[in-house]
């Protein structure tokens, strides 16, 4: 068809040198397709080609399929493969994605394997029809709503559609004229499955109102990739520049998020979805919105395969759950000494360090407990006022994951008198200028200012 040549000189440079992977099922839609490449590549010696064929084991006339195939390439002297998905014979939920996982699978390693740069496949404009009406029936973002691409990034190379402005009708005609054999897919006529109730029962009314129709969702689909194009090129502009990468995920502030439009919020978590390989569903994005719009000041939201959202206040997270359980730990001081005490792997106290967090003692308040916070404990917020330390937490907005790592300091007499880092209580404050021991809290590489 000369709808190919126009696609190939339209959308791939040098399209007469390269090498292109053809996935053709049997059916008339891939048949043409494999046609229109023979006549070009007649036309054009350098352009090189070769075929896949996925044997599912689905129907019982796969089999035919397939000697079809590899008859109409072998008299043509065409390079064929042939994948056998054995699985199928076992599948009975999700088997569609299963199949089409499988199917993707094995065209990127042929693509490898003949050094391709283009992956082509048949689909057509009845397809995108029903793409865009099934998703706008089951709910779906913009993107999914605006169809098939014609060209999409694929492995290292790109995936490519030039039948998507063709009807199937023209295909028929196509083939019936220039009597290309194609097998007819039995599953097509059962009403069992979604797509083939949208395919017979309603987009014949729709092209009743207009015979134009596919043509008017093509026109659709490609004014709304143009718009998403621009749209996912701000959203990365501002991923770039406001997304913070953890080792564990990622962060961002929320004031600066929601000063964003509501749709580019949502496209930002769809863009944020990708970084985890597509994890979040459209009900996550939309916990995950609501979440974040909500009056609550802390909350949790679990994830697919152990990730989780976190707000903290003014920080949002995406993060993979780690071992929440810190266990209790309790180090005993019993006087001034030089060498450094050892917290944990990356922090520590001392008596000497000239920089960083510090606090007064005085020898009265030796020996110290140094250790993680407990549950019920209360600490001297200023004169004859105590507060529990849960309390000052909250309303110092120390995130709950971070509580837990609090070191708490107790005198000799078991009083509370700092949290190393944050807080010093008003008692230290009374020690005698001539009896004062000097104490630095230093964390990792940074130091902690007083």
């Amino acid at each position: 068809m000369k709808e190919v040549e126009n696609f190939l000189i339209k959308f791939v440079p040098n399209w007469q040198q390269e090498s292109f992977l053809l996935a053709v099922s049997g059916g008339v839609d891939s048949m043409v397709l494999l046609e229109s490449f023979f006549k070009l590549q007649k036309k054009f010696p350098t352009l090189q080609f070769s075929v896949v064929h996925i044997h599912h084991h689905l129907r019982k006339e796969s089999d035919e399929e397939e000697e079809m195939v590899r008859n109409f390439c072998n008299e043509r002297s065409i390079s064929i493969e042939v994948y056998h998905w054995e699985q199928g014979f076992e599948q009975r939920v999700g088997i569609e994605e299963k199949a089409r996982k499988f199917r993707y699978q094995k065209l990127e390693e042929s693509m490898k394997k003949n050094k391709a740069r283009y992956v082509v496949v048949a689909h057509h404009a009845d397809d995108q029809a029903e793409t865009v009406l099934m998703k706008l029936t089951r709910g779906s973002t913009i993107e999914g709503i605006a169809g098939m691409k014609s060209i999409r990034p694929f492995s290292e190379g790109y995936l490519i559609r030039p039948f998507l402005t063709v009807d199937k009708e023209d295909l028929y005609e196509y083939a019936s004229i220039h009597q290309i054999p194609f097998k007819e897919d039995s599953s097509n006529q059962s009403l069992e499955y979604t797509r083939n109730r949208f395919r017979k029962e309603i987009i014949p009314l729709f092209k009743q109102e207009n015979s134009k129709f596919n043509q008017k969702i093509y026109e659709f689909t490609k004014t709304l990739q143009e718009q998403q194009e621009v749209i996912l090129m701000l959203a990365n502009q501002w991923m770039e520049q406001e997304l913070l990468e953890l080792h564990n995920g990622w962060s961002w502030d929320k004031e600066r998020y929601i000063k964003q439009p509501v749709g580019m919020q949502k496209v930002i978590l769809v863009e944020l979805s990708k970084k985890l390989g597509g994890l979040l569903s459209a009900k996550n994005v939309l916990d995950i919105q609501e979440a974040i719009i909500s009056d609550t000041s802390q909350m949790s939201l679990n994830l697919p395969k152990g990730w989780s959202f976190q707000k903290r206040y003014q920080q949002l997270l995406i993060i993979k759950e780690e071992s929440k359980e810190i266990p209790y730990q309790e180090i005993r001081v019993e006087k001034f000494q030089s060498a450094d005490i050892v917290l944990s792997e990356d922090e520590w106290i001392s008596f000497t360090a000239e920089q960083g967090w510090e606090m007064f003692l005085s020898t009265e308040d030796f020996p110290l407990t140094i250790r993680r916070r407990k549950q019920n404990d209360r600490f001297l917020l200023k004169e004859n006022q105590h507060q529990s330390i849960r309390r000052w937490c909250i309303n110092q907005k120390i995130p709950k994951e971070e509580r837990e790592k609090l070191w708490i300091v107790e005198n000799s007499s078991k009083e509370i008198i700092a949290i190393l880092g944050f807080r010093k209580t008003q008692s230290l404050s009374k020690r005698k200028e001539t009896d004062r021991i000097r104490i630095v809290y230093r964390k990792k590489e940074e130091v902690l200012s007083c």
